[in-house]
């Protein structure tokens, strides 16, 4: 008498298991990374959209004759921006986007109608804020001084007070020629500059 065996398989083939196991794993992974990306995406403000913003505010020059005589910059001067929604028929909601890191340089010397500047020194009255990039410059008859920013939000109530600063001349006495130009920059908006001669 023989008997025959035969293998009872029970369950799925260890290839099937594998194959299963190989086409759920990209899956998984989409299930649990999608909950993570959208919960980053309102987490803070977003940069601030191309095309779609607009600088309010700005930088100023402004002379003073009381004793002594000096070149006032930025006196009670702020900035700011607006975004646009996408059609450009409205405003987007404050605070929604950042300008990134802002900078604001200011440069004396020749330019406009100077040709042959006289040397000023700067100081610092009340930074607001802002923080200094490298020394301050020496008196001379050029000059250039950045000031940076973390970074300025839309909407009209998030502006930020400029640095205020006062160039006086070496020699003292009354102003002598120079011209003083300032460029307002970001991460994510364009530029915007100004100047202006003196006296």
């Amino acid at each position: 008498m023989s008997i025959n065996e035969q293998d009872a398989t029970t369950g799925m083939d260890r290839r099937t298991v594998i194959k299963a196991a190989a086409w759920s794993a990209p899956v998984i992974a989409v299930a649990v990374a999608t909950p993570l990306a959208a919960a980053s995406e309102g987490t803070g403000p977003r940069p601030a959209p191309a095309g779609l913003t607009e600088w309010q505010g700005g930088t100023s020059v402004s002379t003073s004759i009381a004793n002594p005589a000096h070149v006032l910059i930025n006196r009670g001067a702020n900035v700011g921006f607006i975004a646009f929604t996408p059609d450009g028929d409205d405003l987007e909601a404050p605070g929604l986007f950042t300008s990134g890191a802002a900078s604001v340089s200011v440069t004396w010397g020749a330019g406009g109608n100077v040709t042959d500047p006289t040397s000023y020194r700067l100081e610092e009255s009340n930074l607001n804020g802002w923080t200094r990039v490298g020394a301050l410059p020496a008196a001379g008859t050029t000059g250039t001084v950045q000031y940076v920013y973390s970074g300025i939000l839309n909407g009209a109530g998030n502006v930020v007070t400029l640095p205020l600063l006062r160039l006086y001349p070496t020699a003292g006495g009354s102003l002598t020629a120079t011209y003083v130009s300032t460029t307002l920059t970001s991460e994510h908006l364009s530029e915007k500059t100004s100047g202006a001669r003196v006296p």
